[in-house]
């Protein structure tokens, strides 16, 4: 049986604890057996480190990468291939499979403003933003979100007004959300909608607004990213962009498989726009 690792900064977060549980579904489904391995948290270690320190064998690694990890090239090359789940700084010379993030952003944003919301309260930039435009050379998940929601914005003459940015300077967690939200509710700014960069965020918003005595949707409608395990289940449940993690796991385990069987394939990148998941946090 082939083994696949599954490498990733931290698996204790939601949306990394469903894809890996997604990719060793995917994996069993082919035959193939997963090691999971958190670089950061089991060794301190950051991706590049980690690729250029490993030991031990396995048939194909899956690769989980966040904004901001840089990877030297020459870290890429193992007697194993590699698939990368996400963005991958060193485009070109790895397989990836990944989100279009900013049609998504683009997506959920287009749907907020046409349900009725034009006084957009955006939760969780991580970095200085001025609501007008994100930096090119900076890739990640969060900012391609930021681009897309900014290309709807445009498109339907809205703007979103700095004070209504909630940054949050350290995770993504229900916390960040809820400190966040009222950060933004204090700066006394009106606002109709809330667009919050992942699920745990828009949760933690959520929690804020009931305590601020805002009716979710009627007085403010709110929406995430990545469909978490708990956002069905909020009240009200939360309208979100699923993950298409069925698809993503899928996808990389088929090119992790090409890559074991035929080596000297191109590298290919996959990415796709993911479904909205409509529920009654929207009108």
């Amino acid at each position: 049986m082939c083994v696949i690792e599954l490498a990733m900064p931290t698996v204790t977060r939601p949306y990394r604890a469903q894809l890996a549980s997604s990719v060793i579904s995917s994996a069993r489904a082919s035959g193939y057996r997963v090691n999971v391995v958190a670089y950061q948290d089991d060794y301190g270690l950051s991706a590049n480190d980690y690729l250029e320190t490993r030991r031990g064998a396995c048939d194909g690694m899956l690769l989980y990468l966040v904004g901001g990890d840089e990877v030297n090239p020459n870290a890429f090359r193992q007697p194993f291939p590699i698939v990368c789940l996400g963005l991958c700084p060193t485009s070109g010379m790895v397989d990836q499979v990944l989100a279009d993030n900013v049609a998504d952003g683009r997506n959920i944003a287009d749907l907020v403003i046409r349900k009725g919301s034009r006084r957009l309260a955006l939760i969780g930039p991580q970095g200085v933003f001025d609501g007008r435009a994100v930096d090119p050379a900076v890739r990640s998940r969060g900012w391609d979100r930021v681009r897309g929601v900014l290309e709807a914005c445009r498109e339907h003459d809205v703007t979103l007004d700095p004070r209504l940015i909630g940054v949050t300077t350290s995770g993504w967690t229900i916390g960040t959300g809820y400190r966040a939200m009222m950060r933004v509710a204090d700066s006394g700014v009106d606002f109709d909608g809330v667009i919050c960069l992942d699920d745990p965020l828009a949760i933690g918003a959520m929690f804020a607004l009931r305590e601020l005595g805002r009716s979710i949707p009627d007085d403010v409608q709110v929406v995430g990213f990545d469909n978490v395990y708990d956002a069905a289940h909020m009240v009200p449940p939360l309208t979100t962009v699923d993950a298409n993690l069925e698809w993503i796991t899928g996808a990389a385990v088929d090119l992790l498989a090409r890559g074991i069987h035929d080596p000297v394939g191109e590298p290919l990148c996959f990415q796709r726009e993911s479904p909205i998941l409509l529920r009654r946090s929207t009108r």
